[in-house]
């Protein structure tokens, strides 16, 4: 039973599977936990673990591809807290009421996810509401509460239909079938209003009148283990850049779109005598309407004087003078200046290792992937790039950073009506992890209402409407280049506006019903020991 919980856990994150798998997917994990209880053991948590350790390992296995002793990590220490979240509703349970623990399951899991969403340590690969990606025409409802509002439906869901194969499987009586009745309409309502509102408002969105903005988005299928650090030069690379955009920039082409970290090692302070930055700049000369953005390799040497961040390095040379290293998006143009942004969503044990300010000593440790590893620097605010000569206003999530619904929410905030997506998926091969990847890119578009440019450099580049629909898509481990179309949209959906609301209702629900339970444990060994 353990292992069928774990098998339609991993099924709806295969690019074949729906997500609607998810309704049932714990079902006969709850199944072993109720039978367990009822027999007084208190071990359903070791069968928890196995759940949850097979269902990380089937659908982030790839990661080994970059690092096996990551992916190992990984693996155990999600299925771990996972696992720790499904004790505490276990503990709920036997010291309150089975409902009230079922309520503990649904909000501990919800707070569990958004703490794993925004943790020093984070991985939110698995978070329940990115399993129905694919099942774009059932939730558009994310507008309103993000991917945790697809969490919330999947656990209710399950707890529901437990509850209904529970009193099934119950002897009969006039008083039970009551409750059955009941029960069957309120998981049916459950089930069917969200799918009905979503399908309808899916049949009858329309892009609001906005700019059209013509991309043109770049794929150069640069090998990242032979050819991307190492076996091909940063001169030859630039090439294969420009050579594609100018297979498809025309006169009315707004934006040309490069992928993650194809500049490399540029120097933040002196930007503009940079070789490379030099040749993107006599492009955009040939074309002067456009502007060019692209991931870069950023360094910036601090001053005399300056803040020196806990992540910052000193030269080799001169251990008095310090500089740190970025994972950027550049915007160039014709102009003087450079827009730069640095990603501030790093991957774990590749980029950052956590709390850099007490365990710097760490970063030798780090995994390199190639460019630098270990220790990035980040910044606290999303940067949005401007056009002063238009109404485009684009926010540029660097590759992992699309995996946070709330994080690139502050993006629009900021003001962003245009989304891209630069990303280099090519570290995982030919494995679910760049489709799934692609998939969150859709639940990104739903939720703020926002057309997306996505382009990897040996992914999937492609077109994302507002409502998650791919419109134009290209093949893995191919050098493409493509023109498309995007409308802007200037409004705000409740979800950017409020965030994850969900997790703070969660959060009020889970300390209830944690109180309930002290108190409940209290009251009873009062009263069964007077004196005590």
């Amino acid at each position: 039973m353990s292992l069928l919980s774990a098998l339609l856990l991993s099924l709806p994150f295969f690019e074949q599977c729906s997500g609607l798998l998810l309704l049932i997917a714990f079902v006969p994990l709850l199944m072993v936990e109720a039978d367990l209880g009822a027999k007084g053991k208190k071990c359903a948590w070791q069968w928890a673990f196995l759940t949850f350790v097979v269902w990380n390992l089937t659908t982030t296995y790839w990661i080994m591809n970059a690092t096996f002793w990551g992916m190992v990590g990984a693996v155990v220490a999600t299925a771990a807290l996972m696992t720790f979240v499904f004790w505490l509703f276990t503990v709920v349970k036997r010291h309150s009421t089975a409902a009230l623990g079922y309520v503990a399951f649904v909000a501990f899991w919800i707070m569990w996810e958004h703490f794993f969403l925004n943790a020093e340590i984070s991985w939110p690969w698995l978070t329940l509401g990115n399993g129905l990606s694919k099942d774009i025409a059932l939730i558009q409802w994310y507008e309103l509460t993000g991917a945790l509002g697809g969490s919330c439906w999947v656990l209710v869901a399950n707890v529901l239909i437990f509850y209904l194969l529970k009193q099934l499987t119950s002897p009969s009586s006039p008083q039970k079938n009551k409750p059955q009745k009941s029960l069957f309409i309120v998981f049916a309502l459950w089930l069917i209003i969200p799918i009905i509102g979503s399908v309808a408002r899916f049949c009858t969105y329309t892009t609001p009148a906005g700019e059209p903005c013509k991309v043109a988005v770049l794929q150069p299928n640069i090998d990242p283990f032979n050819d991307k650090f190492d076996g091909v030069s940063v001169q030859q690379q630039l090439n294969i850049l420009l050579q594609l955009a100018d297979s498809v920039v025309d006169s009315t082409t707004q934006y040309v779109i490069a992928p993650e970290t194809a500049l490399h090692k540029t120097w933040e302070n002196r930007i503009n005598s940079n070789a490379s930055i030099e040749q993107i700049k006599n492009f955009c000369q040939q074309h002067p309407q456009i502007k060019f953005v692209t991931g870069a390799t950023t360094m910036y040497e601090y001053a005399d004087g300056d803040t020196i961040s806990y992540t910052a390095r000193s030269f080799i040379d001169d251990k008095q003078h310090f500089y740190d290293i970025y994972n950027s998006a550049l915007q160039i143009d014709t102009g003087a200046s450079v827009g730069i942004y640095h990603k501030s969503k790093l991957v774990v044990g590749v980029e950052m290792l956590p709390y850099p300010k007490y365990l710097r000593f760490l970063d030798k440790w780090a995994i390199d992937l190639g460019g630098s590893a270990g220790g990035l620097g980040t910044q606290k605010e999303r940067t949005v790039f401007y056009n002063p000569d238009s109404a485009y206003r684009v926010g540029v999530a660097i590759c992992y950073e699309s995996v946070y619904g709330e994080f690139c929410t502050q993006y629009v905030q900021k003001g962003a009506n245009l989304l891209f997506i630069i990303t280099n998926d090519g570290w995982w091969r030919n494995t679910p992890g760049h489709r799934q990847h692609l998939n969150y890119a859709r639940l990104r578009a739903i939720e703020t209402r926002r057309d997306l440019a996505r382009s990897a450099n040996t992914g999937i580049s492609a077109i994302i409407n507002q409502r998650g629909q791919i419109l134009h898509r290209t093949q893995w481990w191919t050098k493409d280049a493509f023109a498309a179309t995007l409308t802007t949209n200037a409004a705000i959906t409740p979800y950017v506006r409020y965030g994850d609301w969900l997790a703070i209702l969660a959060g009020l629900v889970a300390l209830m019903t944690i109180g309930i339970t002290i108190a409940k444990r209290k009251f009873f060994k009062s009263k069964n020991n007077p004196q005590g």
